[in-house]
């Protein structure tokens, strides 16, 4: 019977007391995601729901538990009221790393567990980093030499069997309680669930013997790739212990603001500055593009912002049967801040025709 009677695991968990399998994994999924210590997450609190998902999503405990709460238990405590919480994790049911790796495909790596031997370890972290290109990198493409930190294993590690745990990674301890003796389990100390003790030169390495160490990659970034995009580079993050998988490495496309242009799904639109006589009789115009600045055709009769449609100039695959979005060039009218003599006469002259 491995629950704790004084805690609340369906508000824990955010559930009704009624709620569905299916519900009870999707609630656990979500907090699990967001407090794993592995991102930067709450210990703590990632205990507490793995603790309520293991009692919750078992049926058996979930009746027991159920029961206790109820006063309607009636089961053998043994003895004199004492019975063997053997699973708990601090004061929490183990972490089940089989069925948090199932659910999140492996997306934490390291990670923590009751009673997961190292044998059984996932793979390493998954690492994210964040690029930042400018406008014209995500319409063209560009490559990109990066760098970045993730734990390898180095040369000259030595292991040891942990003396403290004799190697079981974890320690157990009794407690009297008011429900009689509860024996609890806890990540030992000194090495952290593992085992084993890894030193270099005579000092105590953590990571399970993995330490930090510099890369660089050289990165294509793909055509018209959009704000907020990743891309995945498979096992260029940490390293897993016991030699087991390294995880990926995810970069966030950051695209710096210009002022020049917008992006509206495929569609690009800039301004161009025209003159009322362009506007009122025609010409042609120089537009600034990723791809370099070009001219447009001023049809006669152009309004103040109207947009001028070029097809096939926006994001999107160039080509016979494909699909590229427009290019809209967005009238700015251009008003001379100075005129000579000559000028203003004209433009007083155009004034009275139009009276």
């Amino acid at each position: 019977m491995d629950f704790d009677p004084k805690k609340d695991y369906y508000k824990i968990l955010g559930v009704d007391e009624n709620a569905s399998t299916a519900d009870i994994k999707k609630a656990f999924r979500k907090l699990a995601i967001k407090y794993h210590p592995d991102r930067w997450g709450s210990k703590e609190k990632f205990q507490e729901i793995n603790e309520a998902h293991g009692v919750l999503s078992d049926e058996k405990k979930r009746q027991q538990y159920d029961a206790y709460r109820k006063g309607g238990f009636t089961g053998d405590f043994g003895g004199n009221g004492g019975f063997d919480f053997g699973g708990f994790w601090g004061n929490g049911v183990d972490f089940d790393f089989g069925d948090l790796g199932d659910l999140l495909g492996g997306m934490f790596g390291g990670g923590f567990g009751g009673r997961e031997s190292a044998s059984a370890r996932t793979k390493g972290s998954d690492l994210k980093k964040i690029i930042e290109i400018s406008f014209e990198e995500a319409y063209l493409g560009t490559e990109k030499k990066i760098s970045y930190s993730r734990l390898k294993s180095v040369d000259g590690v030595k292991q040891d069997t942990c003396t403290q745990c004799q190697g079981r990674g974890k320690i157990s301890q009794t407690a009297q309680t008011p429900f009689g003796m509860f024996q609890t389990q806890r990540a030992c100390p000194n090495c952290g669930w593992l085992g084993k003790i890894f030193t270099k030169n005579g000092k105590q390495i953590e990571n399970g013997g993995l330490e930090s160490q510099k890369e660089t990659l050289e990165i294509k970034i793909p055509a018209w790739i959009k704000e907020g995009a990743y891309i995945k580079y498979a096992g260029r993050g940490d390293e897993g212990i016991w030699g087991t998988d390294a995880g990926d490495l995810y970069l966030k496309i950051h695209i710096i603001e210009n002022s020049k242009y917008r992006r509206e799904g495929d569609d690009l639109y800039t301004k161009a500055e025209v003159s009322l006589f362009d506007l009122v009789l025609g010409g042609e115009v120089e537009v600034n593009h990723p791809e370099g600045k070009f001219k447009i055709k001023i049809p006669k009769g152009t309004q103040i912002g109207d947009k001028i449609k070029i097809s096939g100039k926006g994001f999107g695959e160039k080509g016979l049967f494909k699909s590229a979005g427009d290019l809209y060039v967005e009238t700015k009218v251009s008003i001379p801040k100075r005129l000579s003599r000559e000028e203003e006469s004209l433009w007083k002259e155009l004034r009275n025709l139009e009276k």
